[in-house]
């Protein structure tokens, strides 16, 4: 387990790459919030990945929950605690494709929205051009948003502790890696 103080070293130390803190910190290793109990994180993404039919390899934990801490800008160095969610990623091409076609043929783009729903819109967008589906972004009246949220809720609050679980789609290796290169990038000169 990573210490904050064990990360910030990381992060002052030039010789580490954004990448390699992404991978050796954020991808790999135990996450936080089932200290001692990997079987029940293996449980968490063998879950996830048959509600997906992926391998579980396919799904992994970020955030604080597999820190311990937080690295999102707004939230920097927020210790895990019992308001935090547990927030999984799916990496899955196929995945992202079918929620993809799904939405093309929803015809987001011909929906009649009200002012909400258009910002909401455009920043689905913005996350979407980074390889990256937020559900909680999706119309609101497009059923796979609910389908999404009823099967994280079915897992929340239960076996896996007593927390939200919430879920994204990366659509591969690359655009997740990215996405949490371009973020450690951010916070480096916090540090």
């Amino acid at each position: 387990m990573t210490t904050v103080d064990e990360f910030k070293n990381k992060l002052r130390d030039k010789s580490i790459s954004d990448l390699e803190i992404v991978q050796g910190c954020i991808t790999h290793g135990p996450a936080f919030v089932f200290q001692g109990d990997e079987e029940k994180y293996f449980k968490l993404k063998k879950t996830i990945a048959q509600r997906f039919e992926l391998n579980p390899q396919s799904v992994i934990m970020i955030g604080s929950a597999k820190l311990g801490f937080s690295i999102s800008p707004l939230k920097l160095w927020k210790p895990f605690n019992d308001d935090s969610d547990i927030d999984m990623v799916i990496i899955s091409p196929e995945v992202f494709d079918k929620f993809w076609k799904e939405l093309y043929d929803f015809n987001i783009e011909l929906t009649d929205r009200s002012e909400e729903e258009d910002k909401q819109y455009h920043d689905f967008l913005s996350y979407f051009f980074k390889g990256w589906l937020r559900p909680d972004m999706f119309p609101f009246s497009y059923s796979g948003r609910t389908e999404w949220f009823e099967f994280f809720k079915s897992i929340s609050y239960g076996n896996y502790g007593d927390h939200k679980i919430s879920g994204a789609i990366f659509r591969n290796h690359d655009f997740y890696e990215c996405y949490h290169s371009r973020n450690i990038r951010a916070i480096r000169p916090e540090v």
